[in-house]
């Protein structure tokens, strides 16, 4: 039996999977292409495509890598912000070299499924459809900027984040409308996809963690002075998480740590935490993009995640717990992956309850192995992406060759055939009965 065509598009290249949209996009990519002949289209900046990507090549049908240009300057990006109504990811990400490829694959290559990564990418796609689609969000973008309105640094930035959070408020639902189901992340993020968009179909598509690849390693000791933190710094929660830290938890800790380093892991540090690197008073090191992260998570005392904003799941948490490093994080942080405190991590949200939870794990190793195996079985049982990849694949045999054409419907569809019955009927009803 011929397999299913499915065209998948991403904002980014998810090769090598050094990332977490990356790390997501290729894992399900790796689980999902025995069932199905996949057809990725992408962007990739030039220094991405610099990579041998025939790892991912060989998983897929075809690849096709879109050029992207540069993200803009801040004086260009506001340029963009206050020129039109629509945000800057809208801008950025949908483009005519883009929406061209995707027409010409759907008429070269009949697919019987859409898969679209972020609703900034769905505007690609042709206003005529045949095929059903599923818009996966990996975070919801107005919630995570909303909540960055409230922190950033410097402060004059804030009512340009909010201006953009605003304008992510209005189309963001507008692109779930538009998609026949939308994939959520949590339960956290599903009643936020239904609260502003009634009607729409939504199922689980959450992240996941290759529990084989991260584990314990037992020949690697856990320096008791050490946390580690990682992340993209240009996605600017990351950076606001360090920030925080640095002034607000950091101090609490040295008072009774005075041994304690932070080291970050992660790509793009902007100048300010370069600043902090450099600074000879402040424990913190900057190791970078490194090419296995695995040795500090095994190695590491605790895991920190200072997160004030953002949205979504987070893969830092559960690549740290599935090696069996403890971790500390704020509610935000652990968002959507329903830890329970004490459990299978702290959860601490002012910065002395902070300070003090790492103090306890940095002077109780056995704790923090207690926590960290806990934390570990429970990423195994919930969160490894062979779950989260049959759940997607639930999804897709649901919507791939349905005899009933509800379930490829739009929300707005299921509302106008709604509407259209609702007509007939009271027309029916305003009938003179027979006698």
């Amino acid at each position: 039996m011929r397999k299913p065509h499915v065209l998948m598009l991403t904002p980014y290249l998810p090769y090598p999977p050094n990332s977490g949209g990356r790390s997501r996009t290729y894992n399900l990519v790796r689980h999902l292409c025995d069932d199905y002949r996949l057809t990725l289209v992408c962007f990739g900046r030039p220094e991405e495509q610099a990579f041998d990507l025939t790892p991912l090549r060989d998983l897929c049908d075809e690849l096709i890598v879109v050029d992207r240009a540069p993200s803009p300057g801040a004086l260009k990006a506001a340029w963009l912000s206050i020129t039109s109504p629509r945000p800057i990811t809208m801008r950025l990400y949908n483009t005519p070299a883009m929406a061209q490829t995707v027409a010409r694959v759907l008429a070269e290559k009949p697919v019987a499924l859409v898969h679209v990564e972020s609703f900034y990418m769905l505007p690609n796609l042709p206003a005529r459809l045949d095929a059903p689609v599923l818009l996966s969000e990996p975070a919801i973008e107005y919630v995570a900027w909303g909540r960055h309105a409230h922190v950033a640094k410097p402060w004059f930035t804030r009512p340009g984040i909010w201006l953009e959070a605003q304008k992510m408020r209005v189309w963001e639902p507008r692109a779930w409308a538009d998609a026949t189901v939308v994939g959520v992340m949590s339960d956290v993020d599903r009643a936020v996809v239904r609260r502003a968009t009634p009607g729409v179909r939504t199922v689980q598509t959450p992240n996941g963690v290759d529990v084989d690849y991260f584990e314990p390693d037992d020949s690697v000791p856990r320096d008791s002075c050490t946390a580690v933190y990682m992340g993209d710094y240009k996605y600017f929660p990351n950076t606001d998480a360090v920030l925080y830290f640095a002034e607000e938890i950091l101090p609490r800790v040295l008072q009774r740590r005075p041994d304690f380093r932070l080291v970050l892991l992660g790509k793009d540090a902007p100048p300010e935490l370069l600043a902090l690197h450099d600074d000879p008073t402040v424990p913190l090191t900057i190791a970078g993009l490194v090419p296995d992260t695995r040795p500090y998570l095994q190695g590491s005392a605790v895991f920190v995640c200072p997160l004030r904003s953002g949205s979504g799941t987070r893969f830092k948490l559960l690549e740290a717990l599935a090696c069996g490093c403890p971790v500390v994080s704020t509610t935000v942080g652990a968002e959507g992956l329903g830890a329970i405190d004490g459990e299978h991590m702290l959860l601490r949200d002012t910065p002395q309850q902070f300070a003090d939870a790492v103090i306890a794990l940095l002077a109780d190793p056995a704790l923090g192995a207690a926590l960290g195996w806990q934390g570990r079985e429970w990423v195994i049982r919930q969160h490894a992406w062979a779950r989260s990849a049959a759940l997607l694949r639930d999804a897709y045999d649901k919507l791939i060759g349905h005899e009933d054409p509800t379930p490829a419907m739009t929300a707005r569809q299921r509302q106008q055939l709604a509407a259209r019955v609702r007509e007939k009927l009271d027309s029916e009803g305003d009938d003179p009965q027979p006698h």
